[in-house]
């Protein structure tokens, strides 16, 4: 039986990026016993975001880039995201657009469970295949769940 293991944003990011040579060869060290069938990969899916903003914002990656390189990992045997094929289709609509991860994730989801999106938004109109409600929008005020101060 496999090993399981959570890894974290960190780890995933060194691996791709390759820039902090002793991280990189002990995530390389990793991702070997998982290809190799020692040990299985769980990707969280708010660490799968976290990879996409911070290759996109801190390390000024392609989208194109981003998306071929999560999407090749997470499609690989012994790793494991619940929902990959929704993972993988928000990854394909990042490459495709200029929408957020997140709202790309949202979209893939709606579009596979033909849910509505609740929104403000207007990048869920770019999807043809995501249906967006508003009617809350013009609906009277509510009072507030929060407040932020």
């Amino acid at each position: 039986m496999s090993k399981r293991r959570l890894v974290d944003t960190n780890l995933i990011v060194r691996h791709l990026v390759q820039n902090h040579e002793k991280h990189a060869k002990a995530a390389g060290r990793l991702f070997d016993a998982c290809d190799s069938g020692d040990v299985v990969i769980v990707v969280l899916p708010a660490v799968l975001a976290e990879c996409v903003f911070v290759l996109d914002s801190f390390y000024e990656h392609s989208r194109g880039d981003i998306a071929s390189a999560l999407g090749t990992l997470i499609s690989s045997p012994g790793v494991e995201i619940n929902e990959a094929a929704i993972h993988l289709d928000a990854l394909d609509r990042y490459r495709k657009t200029k929408v957020h991860f997140v709202d790309c994730l949202i979209a893939a989801t709606a579009s596979v469970e033909n849910t509505p999106v609740a929104t403000f938004d207007q990048d869920f109109r770019k999807f043809a295949d995501v249906r967006v409600e508003t009617q809350y929008a013009a609906a009277s005020p509510a009072k507030a769940r929060t407040a932020l101060g």
